[in-house]
């Protein structure tokens, strides 16, 4: 059972951009319209990034993710009650991590536990779980050196 000893505080960010100018539309052709994310503080980031270069003695090291250091809450899903949707844009939470960091297909994360983001996707008339569970994504290997 994954051990939540660590704390760290993001904000609630809805449809997040891919870039600057505000584009949504991803290379897939689908878009970051339902997407809802918890967007953490960029040093937590390069903290984490850097533990891990350390951990693997500089041989491998992490690019930042897309969207910096996060947390994907809603992944593309619709919500069925829309009257809620957006109603926590740039609001702080609190979210409990392990510092154990796994991999899955290139990407890092941390293990995550937020109860009032699973409230929320609740209070949407989504599942509580998401269909991938609450990580926190720190960084992927994908051009990394």
């Amino acid at each position: 059972m994954t051990e939540f000893r660590h704390t760290l505080t993001g904000r609630f960010e809805f449809s997040p951009p891919l870039d600057r100018k505000g584009t949504r539309v991803r290379r897939d052709g689908f878009t970051t319209e339902w997407w809802l994310i918890i967007r953490c503080a960029p040093d937590a980031g390069r903290y984490f990034r850097e533990l891990f270069a350390v951990e693997h003695h500089r041989v491998r090291t992490l690019q930042e993710p897309l969207w910096g250091t996060h947390v994907s809450v809603i992944r593309g899903e619709k919500p069925p009650f829309m009257e809620h949707w957006a109603t926590l844009a740039g609001q702080e939470v609190t979210l409990e991590y392990s510092h154990e960091p796994e991999e899955t297909s290139g990407y890092v994360w941390l293990p995550v536990h937020c109860p009032a983001a699973l409230d929320y996707r609740e209070s949407l008339g989504l599942e509580r779980e998401p269909s991938l569970p609450l990580h926190l994504t720190i960084g992927n290997c994908k051009h990394a050196s």
